[in-house]
């Protein structure tokens, strides 16, 4: 019997490893001018996404001062929903974002195609466990007042605002 001792150098997996660390995405409420629309939920529902969502009010009785980004900063304290994404593990997103890095690692080199799937795959993680209703149900006096039952979903415009940008 005889004892081998195998040396792997990494240091060109290091390199690469580097490279790829210097990826980044952005996901959320990326234009930072959007504002709250108030919901007329004396009018009938509209169909959004295949389910129930409340119109906007008209005229400037549908305007308000709340930004987009604040309303994600309060949702994201409430749920996590940016900020624990990729911890949800019945997320199959995750998955999907993660095969598209890998893949955008192993070729090399970034391809308007590639990027389109990332960023996807990216918004995907985020949107489809609020298409899901992932996060629950709302409370009894909320579903009283919006007539359905769709946690951060109100008439569609901060579900529709998030958005994902690699850099």
């Amino acid at each position: 019997m005889f004892t081998m001792d195998i040396d792997i150098d990494y240091t060109d997996l290091e390199k690469e490893v580097e490279s790829f660390n210097q990826h980044h995405i952005r996901i959320g409420i990326l234009d930072k001018n959007k504002v709250v629309k108030r919901a007329d939920h004396d009018e009938p529902l509209k169909s959004f996404q295949g389910k129930q969502a409340s119109r906007v009010m008209r005229g400037s009785k549908g305007k308000t001062n709340l930004k987009l980004t604040k309303l994600a900063e309060y949702l994201d304290t409430r749920y996590g929903v940016f900020s624990k994404a990729e911890y949800h593990f019945a997320n199959q997103d995750v998955i999907r974002v993660t095969n598209e890095l890998v893949k955008l690692f192993d070729a090399g080199n970034q391809s308007p195609e590639q990027i389109r799937r990332i960023e996807s795959a990216a918004r995907a993680l985020i949107r489809n466990p609020i298409m899901r209703k992932d996060f629950g149900s709302n409370a009894h006096a909320t579903i009283s007042g919006k007539h359905f039952d769709w946690p951060m979903v109100d008439t569609g415009a901060f579900f529709n605002s998030i958005k994902a940008q690699y850099v």
